[in-house]
């Protein structure tokens, strides 16, 4: 699938695509970026029980379903600020443990209500105080 966000959102919307494929090849695209360390964290199966809600939902609730712009759409979060219900957002930083949080942000509630699908968190400065991605605790 070529195109942007809506573009993929127009493809799930349509039926053309199903949010679990869209997963299924963002998870694909995320192992083969792996060397260049851009993701600091993911996790398949919350990306996966969330394109399958999202599935779900297109079948059994079509309205709320159209209601959301990006339903259905793989993406990660930046691993600052949040925080996002089970992603380990360290900032970066090593000070931090790596425990996937309880609660969303607003911004994380927000990501979730248009109906994006969170799989991971990408790689981010310690305290995003650099222009560079180069953490000291690096991805995992």
């Amino acid at each position: 699938m070529q195109g942007d966000a809506t573009d993929l959102a127009a493809a799930i919307r349509h039926g053309s695509l199903s949010a679990a494929e869209a997963m299924q090849a963002s998870l694909a695209s995320a192992v083969l970026q792996e060397p260049l360390g851009a993701i600091a964290y993911l996790d398949a199966a919350m990306g996966f029980a969330s394109a399958e809600a999202r599935d779900s939902e297109r079948r059994s609730a079509p309205d709320r379903f159209a209601a959301r712009p990006f339903a259905g759409v793989p993406t990660l979060a930046k691993d600052l600020g949040g925080p996002f219900a089970g992603l380990p957002v360290t900032a970066g930083s090593g000070l931090f443990e790596r425990n996937g949080g309880e609660a969303d942000s607003d911004l994380a509630a927000r990501f979730r209500d248009a109906g994006f699908c969170l799989f991971g968190l990408t790689t981010s400065p310690e305290f995003g105080l650099s222009l560079a991605s180069e953490p000291a605790i690096g991805p995992i």
